[in-house]
């Protein structure tokens, strides 16, 4: 019994669902915040994220009658569950909550799977709208998919191993393999920024063209769901990335903090960019993430 609470403690407090989501929202926070000051605007207050989550939750939820509604209401789902599942398998604070040989693998999944859920949700509205963002949301993805897996296998390749905890004990010992594998870290940064929906390769949701993309449709308790997964996913994404090519951190203050390196590095792209057009963000990622992915990769396999 004592350790099914501490397992749900873990799973649904800390490093679980509740510190995830008011991590990521205060990242959110400071990426908007960042953003607006570069814009000479004031920006939202700190707790801006958290209130939208409460009016979201509270208002009713309209779902209308031409959409799928079954997938409409598991996508959101879809989302969250995914992303609470990494931060299991990520090794925070005392530890990974389940963390199993080809994990590695295991987290690349779940990291696409948000994506995955917006663009099922956008053919599930069967709003214009909703589909345009869908097919933009899936082609983006066509592109940086090879290149962010392989970025992420060139570390496995060089440790010999596919499991998050063991790459982290390996650069504690001999060094974080950005200094390494720069090229490949290079890579794997420009696969973040369309994972986390951020310039220039939000086309997808971009606001200004389709409205909210294949969120177009959604209201109420079902877009605060997508809402809350876009917070997790402000966290999930920076930790993931500096626990596979930045060391993690010797204590959770330290991760965080490499993490919030990493929303400026985010927030310096979103706002020096504009926006690329599907088929831009598609040659981009053949013509440079790729190429920078493999040949770091081709390293670690003749010349570790």
């Amino acid at each position: 019994m004592i350790d099914l609470l501490d397992i749900l403690i873990k799973l649904l407090v800390y490093p679980g669902l509740l510190f995830s989501v008011i991590v990521g929202g205060l990242f959110y926070w400071f990426y908007r915040k960042f953003r607006a000051r570069s814009q000479g605007r004031i920006g939202p207050p700190w707790y801006q994220y958290f209130a939208d989550l409460i009016k979201l939750f509270s208002k009713e939820s309209n779902i209308t009658q031409k959409s799928i509604r079954y997938l409409s209401a598991l996508a959101p789902i879809v989302s969250i569950c995914s992303l609470v599942l990494i931060v299991a398998i990520l090794p925070i604070g005392s530890g990974s909550l389940m963390s199993f040989k080809g994990d590695l693998i295991i987290a690349l999944y779940l990291l696409t799977l948000p994506g995955f859920a917006i663009g099922i949700a956008g053919l599930a509205s069967r709003s214009p709208y909703g589909i345009i963002g869908s097919r933009r949301e899936a082609r983006i993805a066509a592109s940086y998919g090879i290149p962010f897996a392989l970025s992420a296998l060139t570390v496995a390749f060089y440790t010999q191993s596919l499991t998050i905890s063991s790459i982290v004990e390996y650069q504690i010992k001999n060094g974080i393999f950005f200094l390494r594998y720069p090229l490949a870290t290079i890579a794997f940064l420009l696969c973040l920024l369309p994972i986390m929906g951020r310039r220039p390769f939000d086309a997808p949701d971009a606001d200004t063209e389709i409205i909210g993309g294949p969120l177009t449709e959604y209201s109420g308790t079902p877009l605060g769901l997508f809402e809350l997964a876009n917070g997790l996913k402000w966290f999930v994404a920076p930790v993931f990335t500096v626990f596979l090519l930045f060391g993690g951190g010797a204590n959770v203050i330290e991760l965080l903090l490499k993490c919030l390196g990493l929303v400026i590095f985010v927030s310096i792209i979103d706002i020096i960019y504009t926006r690329y057009r599907t088929d831009q963000s598609f040659k981009f990622f053949l013509k440079w993430a790729l190429p920078l992915a493999l040949i770091d990769l081709v390293r670690s396999l003749i010349w570790p």
